[in-house]
């Protein structure tokens, strides 16, 4: 039985045998029987916050089940069959670039999930990541595989730029934004 509970009883037997009482008595009956019940849920309290102090720290808030980072397999298949049109592009028009293909997150970050999507291309500057273009599919870029790719980019402080796999991204606009990126 919860304190409310006692508290809700106590007074409803307060005032069944309060029949017998005037209105004054009855209310400080009840009232006494509340703050009673008050003073041992701050007993309570206390000790509670006692045994979180004396407690020892709190382990790290576990990962997303791995299920929470996967692609499905037409996502990974879209942005697989788009990968090819995109090195081809950035082979001929990024030629003076240094560029890393399909770069699993874990090299990036080693604390990541291993879920986490890979970046298909890592373009560098002066010898530093300084653009990862990922592809993906529409209906995935907010899944926690894709999310957790882009969160370890900018807290390393590389730009991150997505295609989605199912538009037909033209040569001239994959190369306008990946140089107006860079």
């Amino acid at each position: 039985m919860g304190l409310f509970d006692k508290l809700k009883k106590t007074v409803a037997q307060t005032l069944e045998s309060a029949e017998n009482l005037d209105k004054g008595d009855a209310a400080e009956k009840v009232m006494s029987a509340g703050k009673d019940l008050f003073s041992k849920l701050g007993g309570m309290a206390s000790a509670a916050a006692q045994n979180e102090r004396s407690a020892p720290e709190a382990a790290p808030a576990p990962k997303p089940a791995a299920d929470a980072y996967r692609a499905t397999p037409a996502a990974r298949k879209k942005a697989a069959d788009l990968f090819p049109k995109f090195d081809d592009v950035i082979t001929r028009r990024f030629a003076d670039c240094e560029v890393r293909r399909n770069l699993p997150a874990c090299e990036l970050d080693p604390a990541c999930h291993p879920a986490c999507t890979p970046v298909q291309f890592l373009f560098y500057k002066n010898g530093a990541p300084s653009l990862a273009v990922v592809l993906v599919q529409q209906n995935t870029y907010r899944g926690m595989n894709v999310i957790g790719t882009k969160q370890i980019c900018e807290r390393l402080g590389i730009r991150y730029l997505r295609f989605f796999a199912e538009y037909d991204n033209e040569e001239e606009y994959v190369v306008e934004r990946i140089r107006s990126a860079l």
